[in-house]
């Protein structure tokens, strides 16, 4: 049974290796030539490997694509934990991350809405390059859902996983709206939605409960 679960466990570790080698390089490419005129082909060569290799693991440009950026905003989001940590509410620790997540968009906005055209292409398709099509950031919405509930903000009766999926898919259309819609500031589309996720999900005290 350990040997077994040693195996699998290198095998895991051995795909993340392969999954961010494959990311990277494509990456390189991207940075150089610019995303539409990647192609697969090009991304395996750069990559040193068989293209069989790289269907293996993605089965499209969109997927290395999201595998990437996913990858790179988890890395920012680590360094923001203890930030976090010091705010005192759900909206106010929410409003943290999505003020890092604003900054790190504006910084990569050519290769969104590809990205998200990918996102919303594989909605419940479990493709499973990332956890959730979201990778950690739909982690850290969870955790801080989990917490609002925990500390009395937010309704109690909801999954954490399945509003965090909810949140996300809310943050994906604010981030659509900012790119096709001429005029629109990020930070205030993700105010937005913290406003429109906390107003249908906080805790309601016992005569608001009656009233419902």
């Amino acid at each position: 049974m350990e040997a077994s679960q040693e195996n699998e466990g290198r095998r895991a570790r051995k795909r993340q290796q392969m999954l961010a080698h494959l990311s990277t390089a494509a990456a390189a490419l991207f940075e150089a030539a610019g995303y539409d005129a990647v192609t697969m082909e090009q991304i395996a060569d750069r990559a040193d490997v068989a293209r069989r290799t790289l269907y293996n693991h993605f089965a499209t440009k969109e997927a290395v694509l999201a595998y990437w950026l996913e990858a790179e905003l988890a890395r920012d989001l680590a360094h923001l934990e203890r930030e976090v940590a010091r705010r005192r509410s759900f909206v106010a620790r929410v409003n943290c991350v999505l003020d890092a997540s604003a900054q790190w968009c504006e910084r990569h906005p050519a290769y969104l809405m590809a990205y998200l055209r990918h996102r919303f292409s594989t909605i419940g398709g479990g493709e499973g390059e990332t956890p959730e099509g979201g990778g950690d950031i739909v982690a850290m919405w969870r955790q801080l859902i989990a917490a609002g509930q925990r500390d009395g903000e937010l309704s109690k009766g909801g999954d954490p996983a399945q509003l965090a999926v909810w949140f996300h898919h809310l943050y994906l259309a604010a981030l659509l709206r900012w790119l096709s819609t001429p005029g629109v500031v990020l930070r205030k589309e993700f105010r937005a939605i913290v406003r429109l996720f906390v107003d249908g999900a906080r805790a309601r005290g016992p005569k608001a409960g009656a009233a419902d």
